[in-house]
């Protein structure tokens, strides 16, 4: 499967959901994807390092790219030590903390979730009555287990892939 984008085809992957957003918003992100090797997260992730736009903060930006570490037990060896794993785009933040994010989960396909960095090991609480995701589930099932599950456990760091500069 693929998604198809004003011509371009990305791959239905983490990455290529990335790529298609913000290529449908008039910015190339894989344009120089071959200076770099390894999976698209790692080129991904490396190209935005090159430009000093990776940050870490509690408040991303709408358009801000997430990567995360551990999301699956890539290279099967059953320990915590799986970098680059995923990647997905903020689409809004809280006030209180909480970040809709948009990604594509193995499973459901692409998808809008949560990760709240200021609470980081809460999965769900009450809020007005009602029962609130405030950090969705982010390591895949099949996994060995590890310290983390939730996005705010496996959360890297965030990108401003928005401030490339466009030829």
């Amino acid at each position: 499967a693929e998604i198809i984008v004003r011509g371009k085809r990305f791959p239905m992957d983490c990455t290529g959901v990335v790529l298609a957003i913000y290529y449908h918003a008039g910015i190339d992100l894989a344009k120089d994807f071959s200076s770099y090797t390894g999976n698209g997260v790692v080129r991904l992730y490396y190209y935005l390092a090159d430009q000093d736009l990776l940050y870490d903060t509690l408040a991303p930006q709408p358009g801000d790219i997430i990567f995360w570490d551990n999301t699956y037990d890539r290279n099967e060896d059953g320990q915590w030590n799986d970098t680059f794993t995923h990647t997905g785009m903020v689409v809004q933040t809280s006030t209180w903390g909480t970040i809709d994010y948009v990604h594509l989960n193995y499973r459901k396909g692409i998808v809008l979730e949560r990760m709240n960095l200021k609470e980081p090991d809460v999965h769900e609480k009450e809020i007005n009555g009602s029962i609130v995701i405030i950090n969705s589930p982010m390591r895949m099932r099949s996994s060995p287990k590890g310290p983390g599950w939730l996005a705010s456990h496996l959360y890297r760091d965030f990108g401003r892939g928005y401030k490339l500069p466009q030829d």
